[in-house]
């Protein structure tokens, strides 16, 4: 299966983050990796246990200085709807790890795509350490003010730990 992974491409974070990628991408290394970013934080731990051939990047033109040079396939688009259009494409499953706001724009236009698609993806939300306390219980009042319906977060599963995420996968 082709997974994207989303997840800080910080290198300031405390190392417990760096931690859950590294273990997190062990549990994924038998799948492929669509990646979105760059070679630091949290993404360079993530593709670091990938076999290149088993990497596609996509990643806008002016972070390529920042680049892989370990992917199989590199993809550059040129505006960032372009790029999440060619994740949305290569990737059959997602997965979100902490991030900053790059990862929640990620997260919220992959749930409003699938929202709108019969043929649904499968959505992973890691919320470590209860990172996404504040995201989860805004989505509720979204859906408790009727701004959004209540099918906003159908497919996406919350993942709490490691042996969640095995469990489905």
């Amino acid at each position: 299966m082709k997974i994207f992974v989303g997840c800080s491409s910080r290198d300031e974070l405390e190392e417990k983050y760096y931690n859950l990628a590294m273990k997190v991408s062990e549990k994924l290394s038998n799948h492929e990796l669509v990646i979105g970013g760059t070679s630091v934080g949290m993404m360079q731990c993530v593709a670091s246990k990938f076999p290149s051939e088993k990497i596609t990047q996509i990643i806008l033109k002016d972070y390529l200085e920042e680049g892989m040079s370990f992917t199989n396939e590199v993809l550059i688009p040129e505006t960032s709807f372009e790029r999440m259009n060619l994740i949305w494409d290569r990737a059959e499953a997602f997965l979100f790890l902490p991030g900053g706001t790059g990862t929640l724009g990620e997260m919220i236009s992959f749930l409003e795509e699938n929202r709108m698609r019969e043929q649904k993806k499968k959505l992973y939300l890691f919320n470590f350490n209860h990172f996404y306390d504040e995201f989860l219980s805004f989505i509720e009042k979204l859906k408790k003010e009727h701004f959004s319906n209540d099918d906003l977060l159908d497919g996406l599963y919350i993942i709490r730990d490691m042996n969640e995420l095995e469990e489905l996968l």
